[in-house]
């Protein structure tokens, strides 16, 4: 029996979704008790170091996670051809966060403005190495959303009491800073050690560096465009308006991003799925797939963003009170892009990167990077959070229009919506 037929998919996305719910309530319970202890300002520094640190983050990754995810799951149904490819991934993504640290201190010692965020800077850099070996591919590969779960519920169980026990004032942002590490350590540190019941993870020499740079550069460039119109919001208004005006915004991505992670669970099980179906010719199944993944998404999606931008005000008062009631119009707008970026996240990530046609991802997030890149630097000097909020949904709107395009045109993937009665 395959694994594809030993995992349900509709089991997995339940698991994965019940992982998605508690990420949720988990910021849900600590994102309030710490925007109100640590302040405004203090939330803006830790969110704009936190910034800095995703593109070092992005460079140690590279394109491997969505490579490994894709190409890994056609030898998932023999060991020894998985155990060498998961073992030249892990080369590699090791060469590629030595690059990521000597990068990181060469910015840290050149650029002057760095230097008040040090310590909160050196304390989040040890993300990138615990990525790396986290190897959470692995488990997306082999549909491992049980372990995935109950692992996930562990970790967030212990940083909820290490936060309550440890963070009382202001003065305690370092050791925020460290928990959300720590918590993130043993999740890595355990994935790398479960790992063995998959594969003999160990560096090689032998690595087909020609079959896997290219196609491994062009998911790095996508998902360093996305990081940069995910990110540079935050970068600009950081070194534009100050952390102050971070933190108001802080708390709009926060809640956007607990909304776009719950929602993104319909998706991230659905990858390993629609790759093995594509890769074996299973088109019609892939279509299938394709369209009734669709129809889960939009039910889900709709309610969330209604929800968002008519309760935007009340939403922000809850989370983390009156000091930060500005939230409210950028949480409304972000209302709006979420709706696009789920859409566009499934005709690129579900549809044309299973089909091996990255390089189209590549281009209209290329664009769409550049074109929130420019727009946050012109807008975020007058309209500060919410031109950081407008422009992440124009940049989200221009996404969705070239991927849908494009993913129907190459796919036959209708994208309709089932109707019942």
């Amino acid at each position: 029996m395959s694994i594809e037929q030993k995992k349900s998919l509709k089991v997995n996305m339940v698991l994965n979704a019940a992982r998605g719910v508690l990420s949720v309530l988990f910021p849900l319970i600590t994102f309030p008790y710490v925007s109100r202890i640590l302040g405004v300002e203090n939330i803006g520094r830790y969110n704009y170091a936190n910034s800095i640190i995703s593109y070092f983050l992005l460079l140690s990754g590279l394109g491997i996670g969505s490579y490994a995810i894709r190409d890994g799951a056609a030898f998932r149904e023999s060991k020894s051809e998985l155990n060498r490819y998961a073992n030249e991934m892990f080369t590699i993504n090791m060469l590629s966060t030595v690059i990521s640290y000597v990068l990181l201190i060469a910015v840290m010692l050149v650029f002057p403005g760095m230097k008040a965020y040090w310590t909160l800077l050196i304390i989040l850099s040890f993300q990138v190495i615990l990525k790396t070996i986290g190897i959470d591919w692995i488990y997306s590969i082999y549909e491992d959303y049980l372990y995935i779960t109950v692992r996930g519920i562990a970790f967030q169980i212990l940083s909820l009491i290490m936060l309550f026990c440890f963070v009382h004032t202001a003065e305690d942002l370092n050791i925020y800073a460290l928990i959300t590490v720590l918590a993130n350590a043993g999740s890595s540190i355990l994935n790398y050690i479960h790992a063995r019941k998959y594969v003999n993870l160990r560096l090689t020499k032998k690595v087909d560096w020609k079959r896997h740079m290219r196609p491994i550069m062009i998911m790095f460039a996508m998902s360093l465009t996305v990081t940069i119109y995910v990110s540079s919001d935050i970068t600009v208004l950081g070194i534009l308006c100050g952390d102050e005006r971070v933190g108001i915004y802080s708390v709009s991505t926060k809640i956007y991003s607990i909304v776009k992670s719950l929602l993104s669970t319909i998706l991230i099980v659905s990858i390993p799925r629609l790759s093995a179906q594509f890769g074996t010719g299973r088109l019609e199944e892939f279509r299938k797939t394709a369209n009734d993944i669709y129809s889960t998404l939009i039910t889900a999606v709709l309610p969330a963003i209604t929800g968002i931008i008519i309760l935007s005000k009340p939403i922000v008062l809850l989370i983390s009170g009156p000091e930060y009631a500005e939230a409210s119009s950028s949480l409304a707008i972000l209302g709006v892009a979420l709706f696009m970026c789920m859409a566009a996240w499934f005709w690129g990530q579900c549809i044309l990167v299973p089909m091996k046609k990255e390089s189209e991802v590549f281009k209209v997030t290329l664009v769409s990077a550049v074109l929130n890149l420019v727009l946050n630097i012109l807008l975020i000097p007058k309209w500060q959070e919410n031109a950081a909020a407008f422009t992440t949904l124009l940049a989200e709107g221009c996404t969705l229009l070239w991927s849908v395009i494009c993913g129907k045109k190459m796919s036959g993937v209708s994208g309709e919506l089932k109707t019942y009665g």
